[in-house]
């Protein structure tokens, strides 16, 4: 193996799927911290060619600068998934003294940078924790991470076809501090997420914070500051944190270590609401047993439409999520669930009452086996089948021309739904606002912190536990494959 780390790597992810029709190995990507010309990120890749499988011998290389990802930068965090693509592994770094990169894969081994067009290279900031998630559940990936001292950021990525995105991070929420690692987890399993920055106590203190992220019809999230309790570790050292289900009840706790400038013990928290919520964990494996990093799982339920996870190889900045879907449910119950593989396979099939508040695992379609169920699935409103026995959105607007009243006549297709709005013609730099009301300025989609409603809510906190429960690591993590 070539040297490929002359610099320390910040971040690093696991990825597959770099070429059409991936081969289900991983790639590892480094996002080295470059001095100069020295360091650039890199992208290791099993060498196919000097490898021999049945002696033992893998052999490795740094593939980076044939897939176009080779640059120097003070690399910090990173993800992977499908980010802009369908089910293709893209790459997104959250980079310091540059530039942020998103890489969308080509889908021939190649990437393509497209974080300018896209409105998230921020370029004056520092970037560290980094997650995905699809807040506003319209089946497309948004990003959040957090800049060192700096305003946070909460990418929506818009519903049209350019792959823009807009910054909706509210005041407190961008609110800058010395941040290390980011989570996206539905802690309490109500059925929305919430963001847990975790900080740590530099040249002062500074408590850990958390947000929950509700989706809004026709709007942008609501964004509101929880209580967080014990977690809150204003005194903390923090370096990293992860969220997992350690004792197997279906409510995820949270680890947050600590070090670097002072040595101080690890901290495991657990919600003290939600337990009469209902779950669902999604654990899909790839060809050869290993957990599916880079898929995209995708749970329909009855009343709030499709909830979307990515099982990322890396999440972000000085450690590792686990490679499981987490559903929160709350009251509301699961019909279906679709896995998506970063080579476009794919697997749908309904789900039974009897397995809410239970760990499914999905295998990977053999061969050319049958992926399409031989029992019809139910969509859920908003949504229908296709020709593949996959759910897809119903354009009302085309299906139904006059779905929309008279006075407001204007149909515009939404992700599971529609909205109607009055005629309106606005200048240049303006447009309709949802109920065409009137006309409002486009939004620039450049960095800018744009504020949506917030308000301050003290219903969840996490209280201490016992260190003790890290040894009730579920069996299911346990057998999986790296």
């Amino acid at each position: 193996m070539e040297e490929i780390n002359s610099k320390g790597g910040r971040g690093r992810s696991r990825e597959r799927g770099r070429k059409e029709g991936g081969t289900g190995r991983y790639a590892i990507y480094i996002a080295n911290y470059a001095s100069g010309n020295v360091g650039p990120h890199a992208l290791i890749e099993m060498d196919e060619a000097a490898s021999d499988l049945s002696q033992g011998v893998i052999a490795l290389s740094n593939v980076a600068e044939q897939a176009g990802v080779n640059k120097f930068t003070g690399g910090r965090g990173v993800v992977v998934g499908p980010i802009v693509s369908q089910t293709r592994s893209d790459v997104f770094c959250d980079n310091e003294y540059g530039s942020n990169f998103l890489f969308r894969n080509n889908g021939d081994g190649t990437f393509t940078d497209v974080a300018q067009q896209a409105g998230v290279e921020d370029p004056m900031q520092h970037g560290r924790g980094v997650a995905l998630a699809d807040f506003n559940r319209d089946g497309k990936t948004d990003i959040v991470y957090g800049n060192w001292n700096g305003p946070h950021r909460l990418y929506m990525q818009l519903n049209n076809r350019k792959q823009k995105f807009k910054d909706i991070a509210s005041q407190k929420f961008a609110m800058p501090s010395p941040v290390r690692t980011v989570i996206v987890a539905d802690f309490d399993n109500d059925n929305e997420l919430e963001v847990f920055f975790n900080n740590i106590a530099y040249r002062g203190p500074s408590a850990n914070r958390l947000f929950r992220v509700s989706r809004r019809e026709h709007g942008d999230p609501q964004i509101e500051e929880l209580n967080v309790g014990e977690a809150s570790e204003p005194e903390g050292r923090g370096t990293g944190a992860v969220a997992t289900d350690f004792d197997g009840d279906g409510r995820l706790e949270l680890l947050v270590s600590h070090g670097e400038s002072a040595a101080q013990p690890l901290s495991v928290y657990k919600v003290n609401q939600g337990t009469n919520n209902s779950w669902l964990r999604v654990i899909p494996r790839t060809k050869f047993g290993a957990f599916a990093r880079g898929a995209k799982v995708v749970v329909y339920t009855k009343k709030s439409g499709p909830h979307t996870r990515i099982i990322d190889g890396g999440s972000g900045y000085l450690c590792e999520m686990e490679p499981v879907a987490h559903f929160g449910l709350g009251k509301d119950v699961p019909i279906n669930v679709e896995v998506y593989w970063p080579d476009g396979r794919s697997v749908a099939r309904p789900l039974e009452p009897a397995e809410i508040n239970s760990v499914l695992e999905i295998h990977y379609p053999r061969d050319e086996e049958e992926v399409t169920p031989t029992v019809e699935i139910e969509c859920g409103h908003g949504f229908a089948l296709n020709e593949n026995g996959r759910c897809t959105d119903k354009d009302e607007c085309t299906q139904f021309p006059s779905v929309c009243p008279s006075d407001r006549p204007i149909c515009t297709n939404t992700y599971g739904s529609y909205k109607c709005r009055a005629k309106r013609r606005c200048n240049q730099g303006f447009e309709p606002n949802d109920d065409g009301s009137a006309c409002v300025a486009q939004v620039a989609y450049f960095g800018g912190t744009r504020s949506s409603g917030e308000r301050k809510w003290s219903g969840l906190s996490f209280w201490l536990l016992s260190v003790s429960v890290l040894p009730l690591l579920s069996t299911h993590l346990q057998t999986g494959l790296l």
